[in-house]
This record gives structure tokens, C-alpha cells and sequence, in this order.
């Protein structure tokens, strides 16, 4: 037992070495410390259209209703462009269309708050906008995922995607203290050109970006054959559908969470704009601490269970928040459900990368941009339910229902159950 033990010691800092050689490795990559600052700057950006349009709708009209039209005009036009944003991005530049996706997010987010300004805004021109930036995300979310495995050599792709995660959420936690910030000390109507000023930003950024590889296209294939061959690959690998399955319910039911932090805050823990900016930047705390222990440690061996475990708890930390009516335990589960479900959503992401080839990664991106539409439209689901049910029995049946879900994929999807990953 003593040598054995002893045989454990001087394992541990040997594991230990590599996993600081791993990390070292990965952190070294010119093009993806590049890739990271742009992902930051483009996460405060959206995430800052985000806060800002649901907020501002809902203290113009007071309406659930009216955040219910802004969540499917978004969708609309997500799912509108996301049927297509995967085709081109196998056939394009994909640096080009994350640039195409920035610019007109900016021109969209300029313009209202020109209106703001000028005292002339209605609610129909925050919904225009909004649905621009849906068909905008869509393409910069399917280009920026289809072009991450470009940028780096594939030995370093898991751990690249893991803190791209991390840094991506680490915006989510600037977006809504700088909201706040402008807010407190102008006005929201400032808060539009802001955004506008940091996609013009991101655009010079991108701009910057220099891929280590090009995708493997074939340019002259017809246009039904790329749907065909997606469908074809998607239908052969039973962890690509669990994982899709996945996002398309998270983001429809679980997705609302972000959606129903207006209503929440104003309405149950009776709050202004400072804490609702606080409660929106401590669920971006928890998502940067959960993908920065992604990035650092690698993973989980088990990533299977790992997959269904992580969903059932973040519906349960959605659920408890739901339920309390405490602004301090609303910071602290409102974290825990960031942490949780960044965990999640990154071991997803790395279970789809890995599965596909480059030739049908963008397209495989655009599906997931899909899935993905379910988030603006759990705003829609969830504004409809709250106009009559009220915000917290909204969450709290939604994230019931993930949890069943969950349970149903984990059942029946043995492969996803058995997902392996070397950590």
C-alpha cells in the first residue's frame, strides 16, 4: 500500500506538468488570443442589444405582450437566416459575413437610438430592429463557430472552443454593467450607440483575423444537395441529434430566463434598472467561472452523463429562483444558473465540433443556429405565458418541462449517455 501510494505521488505532478504544457499550448496561439478578443468584444455587443431592447420595450409599453412581438420578430428572421447561414458559410469567407453580420447589427442599433434621441421611437421601430439583429446573430453565430476551428491547430480545438466559451460569457458580465453604467449616468437612449460603437469595433477586429486554414468546399454543388448532405450526417449520429434536441428545448424554456428578468425584477423583487443590470451580469459571472474551468481543466471524462446531469441542475437553479423572492438569493441562484449551464452548453459545443468534418461545419452551425432560435422564441412562448400566468410560474413550468425532457433524451440515447472525452 506504501509503494503504491508512493507510485500515486509521482504520477500526479507529471499529470500535472502536462496539463500546464496543455494549457501553455493553447494560450500561445497568436490567432486564437485574436479570436478571443474579438469574441469578448462581440458578446458585449449582443448581449448589451439584448438587455437594452427588453427593457426599454417594456418600460415604453409596460406590455408582456409587446416583449412577446419583439421575441418573434427576432425569431423570425434567426430562423430565416439561419436556414441559409450555414450554406454560406461553406461556400464564403467566413471572416466576411462575421464582418456583414456586425455592421448591420451597428447601422440597426444606430438608428434607434437616433430615434431615442430625438424623442420620435415607437415600439414597431425597436421590433424592426430587433429583427435585424435576430437574421444578423444568426449569421455572426454560424460564421464565429464554423471559423473557431480554422483558427487554431486541432490539438488545441477543445480547450480553444472552452475558452472561447468563457470569454464569450465573460461579456455577458460587462454588457450589463456597462448598461448600467450609462444608464445611471445618461439614459438608456445612449445605451443604443454604445452598441453601435462597439459592432464597429468588433468589425475592425475581425478584420484582423489571419485562419491557419481555409474550409474544404466544394463551390459548385447544388444548393439541395448541401441541405441533403447536413440532413444525411445530422440523421447518422445520434449524440448530434441529442445535442440539438438539447439546445432547440434549453433555449425555447430554459432561454426565458433571460427574457423574464425584466418582468421578475420589476414585479416581484421590485427593483430598478441598477439591480436588473446586476442580476443580468451575475448569470454572466456564473457562465464566465463555469467556462474558464472548462477551458482550465479540460472537461470531464465522462461527458455523457456530464451533458444530462448539468441540464437538470441548471432547470433546477432556474426553478429556485423562480420561486424566492429575496434580490440577494436572486444574485446567487441567478449565478449558479450561469455556471451550471455554461458547462453545459460548452461540453455540447465541443461534442459538435468534433463530430462533423470542415466541409460541413458551417452548415452544421447553421443548424445549430437553429436550435439556437428557440431562445428569442422562448421570449414570445414566455411573454404570452407571463401576460396571463405572471413571470416566475412561466419559468417554473418551462424549466419543469426541461427537466423531463432531459430525463427522455438520457433514457432512450445510449450514445449520448456514453460520450467520451479526453481530458
Amino acid at each position: 500500500m506504501a509503494h503504491e501510494s508512493t507510485a500515486v505521488r509521482r504520477r500526479r505532478p507529471g499529470k500535472a506538468r502536462l496539463e500546464v504544457a496543455r494549457l501553455t499550448r493553447t494560450l500561445s496561439s497568436l490567432e486564437l488570443r485574436k479570436f478571443l478578443i474579438g469574441t469578448v468584444i462581440w458578446s458585449i455587443g449582443n448581449q448589451m442589444v439584448t438587455v437594452t431592447q427588453t427593457y426599454v420595450i417594456f418600460d415604453i409599453t409596460k406590455s408582456a405582450l409587446q416583449l412577446a412581438i419583439l421575441g418573434a420578430a427576432v425569431v423570425v428572421c434567426s430562423i430565416s437566416m439561419s436556414v441559409i447561414s450555414g450554406i454560406l458559410a461553406d461556400r464564403f469567407r467566413r471572416r466576411t459575413l462575421l464582418m456583414c453580420g456586425s455592421v448591420a447589427t451597428a447601422s440597426s442599433m444606430l438608428v434607434i437610438g437616433i430615434l431615442l434621441l430625438t424623442d420620435r421611437v415607437e415600439p414597431w421601430h425597436i421590433q424592426v430592429a430587433g429583427g435585424v439583429h435576430g437574421a444578423a446573430l444568426a449569421l455572426d453565430w454560424t460564421a464565429r463557430f464554423s471559423l473557431l476551428p480554422n483558427m487554431v491547430s486541432r490539438n488545441i480545438l477543445a480547450r480553444a472552443i472552452f475558452f472561447d466559451n468563457s470569454f464569450f460569457n465573460l461579456g455577458r458580465v460587462l454588457a450589463p454593467l456597462m448598461w448600467g453604467g450609462i444608464v445611471q449616468f445618461w439614459s438608456y437612449d445612449w445605451t443604443y450607440i454604445a452598441i453601435a460603437v462597439v459592432m464597429a469595433t468588433n468589425f475592425v477586429v475581425v478584420a484582423m483575423y489571419r485562419p491557419i486554414s481555409t474550409p474544404i468546399g466544394v463551390a459548385h454543388q447544388p444548393i439541395w444537395h448541401d441541405f441533403v448532405e447536413i440532413a444525411a450526417v445530422i440523421r447518422g449520429n445520434s449524440i448530434l441529434k441529442g445535442n440539438l434536441i438539447f439546445t432547440f428545448v434549453n433555449a425555447l424554456l430554459m432561454g426565458g430566463f433571460i427574457y423574464l428578468l425584466t418582468p421578475i425584477s420589476r414585479e416581484v423583487y421590485n427593483v430598478g434598472a441598477g439591480e436588473y443590470s446586476q442580476l443580468f451580469a451575475s448569470v454572466g459571472v456564473g457562465a464566465f467561472i463555469g467556462g474558464l474551468f472548462l477551458g482550465l481543466s479540460g472537461g470531464f471524462r465522462q461527458a455523457g452523463y456530464a451533458l444530462l446531469v448539468t441540464n437538470i441542475l441548471a432547470s433546477g437553479s432556474a426553478i429556485v429562483f423562480a420561486l424566492v423572492s429575496s434580490i440577494y438569493l436572486g444574485f446567487a441562484f441567478a449565478l449558479t444558473y450561469g455556471l451550471i449551464n455554461a458547462i453545459h452548453i460548452g461540453l455540447g459545443t465541443i461534442s459538435l465540433q468534433m463530430a462533423v468534418t470542415d466541409n460541413v461545419r458551417g452548415r452544421l452551425a447553421g443548424v445549430y443556429e437553429l436550435a439556437w432560435a428557440g431562445f428569442p422564441a422562448g421570449g414570445f412562448v414566455y411573454g404570452a405565458l407571463a401576460d396571463s400566468l405572471g413571470p416566475s410560474s412561466s419559468l417554473i413550468i418551462g424549466c419543469g418541462f426541461v427537466i423531463f425532457v432531459t430525463f427522455a433524451v438520457g433514457g432512450f440515447n445510449q450514445r449520448l449517455r456514453q460520450l467520451r472525452m479526453r481530458v
